[in-house]
Parts: structure tokens; C-alpha cells; sequence
């Protein structure tokens, strides 16, 4: 075997040491079931936490054989805001050739005062299936844990406190500052990715005017995102600035201060200031500004122009259809009709038109030929009084009824289109009428 061979089978036979080893350590598998409470990360175990910052709680068991029941409760833990990263779950594990099951569930622990934060002991109890199908009972539980928690430090007292494994704050404009123009409104996008913190621990960011320019609106969107190695804040803030001058201006900076756990010092994510010179405003644009303003007016005259022409057309339909409706043939006016025959006789004809007279304007009675004929008018008048004379007077000659039923239809269908229409008008009248003038006396 050459020396190339034999040093890439030595570093290959390593790698795979190394592997194996993270690997087993990250999930062994027991001969029987072992309760493992890991505390993440690492530096919490190090150096302990700080108020409000993440700590990591994994409860992991794991055993050679399968699950057949599995009983757990995780105890309340006092002083400090519980986030579950994801619920219990089973999964199969393999290391190599053996097959191994976990049970595991992840959390998320925000201290909410100095001093120690205790996490009690805790407890799964359950049974496993062996290899012959027996259940195995078990009963296990973890010894109390203790993490030292420290206040806010001193460095950060006039800041926001925030503690953040790593903050990146990133920015994208539309359009781009090299194209800037004076009496454009642009669009800042600032992005900020905050691990081991929740959207509602990022301080607010503030887009300050400056020379050259305005903020004439701003809004933001957050998330927090459950990952298994803890929470993830992401905020996404837009402003409008409005260039209102073409010297060289300058866009101020951001700035969000955290404490980093892991270094345990301060730390800053920072978008620094920006030069931007801005271009002459563009003449072809600003006509086309203008004629989409002046086309927009338009249009608005044009919508405007054919609402109030709508109104006064729509008015008349409307009316032509009260005036259709109400002009059409009542049922009383058909049943009227059907009853005057040819050969009915005067008298059944004038039974006829009293009974369509009391369907129709309720007259009954001694007065009802007399209302009637004041109903009618002129035009209906004179059928009706011969239909009486054929009626009250022997030597009067026959009368065609159907004829005279038809006259009277013919009448009351005009009379009501004309009380229809003093209806609707009356209401007009009286805006044009000249107000009346009281003298004093």
C-alpha cells in the first residue's frame, strides 16, 4: 500500500470514528429505556443564563425496544415563560446496524428574573415490548436542575435589552438608490432575522427623516418561526421616503443592540448610513404624471357626466312602470268584462258594474251610481246613465253591455293613470312654487 493510500484510509477511518461518536452521543441506544434532560446551549451551561434570554430544554428517552404505553407530564416551571418548540413524539432512531426508539419533546425557556431557575425533576413512566412481546414497565426521572440567571447587564441599561444567539439586519430598496430622482417616492425594505427571540422581543426600528428627504409611510410584518434549535423573530419593516431635494443627502443608519450569550459581551447589528446623490427629476416623466392625472380627471368628469344623466332617465323608467302597472287591467276590470255579455239584459249589466264598483273604489249602497259617475267623469258618464234608463225605463231600447263595460274600463284605467300622475307631481310643484309673502300689519 502506497503512503497516499494508507494516510486516506487513516483519515477516512477517523471521520468515521468521529461520526459514529456524535452520533451515539447525540442519541445512544440503551440496553433498556434511560431518561437523558439536556440543557442547550452550550453556553448557558458555561456561563448560565440572562433574563429573557432562550434556554434550550430537551427531553429525550430512548430504548432498545418499542413503546407500548408512555406516560408524561412536564412539571411547571417557576419564573420563567414556556414555549413548546414542537409536542412529544415517537421516532425510530439507527446507529449502524441496531435500531433504536425515541420519545422526545423540545422547549423553549425565557428566565423572567435573576437568581436560579430551577427545572423539577422529571418523570416518564410506561412500558416497552421486548422481544418475546412482554411488556417491561418502567419508571423514570431526572434529579433537579439549577442554571444560574444574571440580571441585565450594565452595558446595555440605556438600550432595549434583547438577548440573541445572532441578529441579521439586511435592506433592499425599490427602486434602487443609483436611480433615485427628485420628487420620487422610493421604498426601503429592512429585513431583520433575530435566532433565541420571539417578534415580540425586537425593539421597535425607526426610519428618522433627514435633509432631502420624508417618510410619508411605514409599515411592518413579523413572524416567529418554532425551529428544533430554539425560536426564530423575523420582521420585515417598509417605509416610503419621498425625495424632495437633489443635494446630496443622507439616508441614517439602523441599529439594533443585543447582548450575544454565546461571547457574553454586547453586540450591534447596524445598517450604516447612506450618500445619495439624487437624480434630476425627469421631464418625460412628470408629463406623463401629469397626463395620467389630467386623463384621470377626465374619466371622473365622464363618470360623473353619465351618473346624473343616469339619474333622470332611471327616474323616467321607473315611472313608465308605476305608470304600466297601474294603467293595466285590475281583476276587477276582467271579472267586469266576463259578465257583460252580448245578451246579458240592462240589469244584470248593472249589477255587474255596482259590483265592480265596490271592488274598485268601494262604493256601495244608495250613493254608489252617483260616486261612480263622479269617478268617471264626463267620458264615462253617459254609458252609465243609459245603461240605468234600460234598466229603470221600460221604453228605452236595448243596450249593448259589453259595450258599455268596455267604455268603463276603458275610463278608470285613465282616471288612475291620471291620479297617478298628480301624485307624482306634487311633490315637484311644490319646489316651484313662489314662497308667499306676509305683510304686517
Amino acid at each position: 500500500m502506497s503512503a497516499r493510500s494508507l494516510i486516506l484510509t487513516m483519515f477516512t477511518t477517523v471521520l468515521l470514528t468521529l461520526t459514529g461518536a456524535a452520533v451515539a452521543q447525540q442519541v445512544a441506544i440503551p440496553v433498556t429505556p434511560q431518561l437523558r434532560v439536556i440543557i442547550e446551549p452550550n453556553h448557558v451551561l458555561r456561563n448560565g443564563a440572562y433574563v429573557q434570554g432562550q434556554v434550550l430544554l430537551r427531553v429525550l428517552l430512548a430504548s432498545p425496544h418499542p413503546f407500548a404505553a408512555i406516560g408524561f407530564t412536564m412539571p411547571e416551571i417557576a419564573g420563567a415563560r414556556v414555549i413548546t418548540l414542537f409536542p412529544p413524539k415517537t421516532r425510530t432512531i439507527h446507529v449502524y446496524d441496531k435500531i433504536g426508539y425515541a420519545y422526545e419533546t423540545r422547549l423553549s425557556l425565557f428566565p423572567e428574573q435573576s437568581g436560579k431557575l430551577i427545572i423539577p425533576p422529571i418523570t416518564i413512566t410506561g412500558s416497552v415490548t421486548n422481544e418475546a412481546g412482554e411488556r417491561e414497565p418502567f419508571d423514570l426521572s431526572n434529579p433537579t436542575v439549577e442554571i444560574p440567571v444574571h440580571p441585565i447587564n450594565s452595558a446595555l441599561e440605556d438600550s432595549w435589552w434583547m438577548v440573541a444567539d445572532a441578529v441579521e439586519i439586511s435592506e433592499d430598496w425599490t427602486p434602487e438608490p443609483d436611480q433615485f430622482r427628485v420628487g420620487d417616492t422610493v421604498r426601503r425594505h429592512v429585513s431583520v432575522v433575530a435566532h433565541g427571540v420571539s417578534i415580540e422581543q425586537l425593539p421597535h426600528i425607526e426610519q428618522s427623516a433627514n435633509q432631502g428627504y420624508a417618510v410619508v409611510g411605514a409599515w411592518q410584518d413579523g413572524k416567529t418561526d418554532l425551529t428544533k434549535n430554539g425560536m426564530v423573530a423575523r420582521l420585515k419593516q417598509t417605509w416610503d421616503l419621498r425625495i424632495q431635494s437633489g443635494d446630496a443627502m443622507y439616508i441614517s443608519p439602523i441599529e439594533i443592540r443585543y447582548w450575544d450569550p454565546g461571547a457574553d459581551q454586547p453586540a450591534v447589528a447596524r445598517l450604516p448610513s447612506k450618500r445619495v446623490e439624487p437624480l434630476a427629476r425627469d421631464p418625460e416623466a412628470v408629463r406623463r404624471t401629469l397626463v395620467e392625472v389630467a386623463m384621470t380627471a377626465h374619466r371622473g368628469r365622464r363618470l360623473g357626466a353619465l351618473v346624473l344623466l343616469a339619474i333622470p332617465i332611471g327616474a323616467c323608467l321607473f315611472l313608465l312602470l308605476v305608470a304600466l302597472y297601474t294603467a293595466r287591467r285590475s281583476r276587477a276590470d276582467l271579472c267586469l268584462l266576463a259578465e257583460c255579455g252580448a245578451d246579458v239584459g240592462a240589469v244584470n249589466g248593472l249589477a255587474a258594474v255596482l259590483s265592480w264598483s265596490e271592488a274598485s273604489f268601494g262604493l256601495r249602497g244608495a250613493r254608489a251610481l252617483s260616486g261612480l259617475r263622479e269617478r268617471l267623469g264626463s267620458a264615462g258618464r253617459d254609458p252609465l246613465e243609459g245603461l240605468q234608463k234600460a234598466v229603470f225605463d221600460g221604453a228605452s231600447p236595448a243596450i249593448d253591455t259589453r259595450a258599455v263595460a268596455r267604455v268603463i274600463v276603458s275610463t278608470a284605467r285613465r282616471e288612475r293613470l291620471r291620479a297617478l300622475c298628480r301624485r307624482l307631481m306634487t311633490p315637484f310643484a311644490a319646489l316651484f312654487q313662489a314662497p308667499r309673502l306676509r305683510l304686517k300689519d
